[in-house]
């Protein structure tokens, strides 16, 4: 597994992880639920963000590694 599919399985399952924790504070009250409810959603777009980054990176990384066995098999 590269480095970039640890990170984004550990950022799922650190998604999991506060979702369940949002879901169990519904019974300490309204005002902690909802500052709960504000980080998870901030959480939400940050990984959103983060996965397409990670596949635009990994496409380019994936096109890079292409040319490079073009160029080696041009030159055997």
């Amino acid at each position: 597994m590269s480095r970039l599919e640890t990170a984004m399985n550990r950022l799922d399952t650190a998604m999991a992880r506060l979702d369940a924790a949002v879901n169990q504070s519904s019974d300490r009250g309204g005002r902690d639920r909802e500052s709960l409810e504000h980080k998870l959603a901030a959480l939400r777009r940050t990984h959103a963000l983060l996965q397409e980054e990670a596949r635009l990176v990994s496409d380019r990384l994936d096109h890079a590694v292409g040319r490079l066995q073009g160029v080696m098999a041009g030159s055997l």
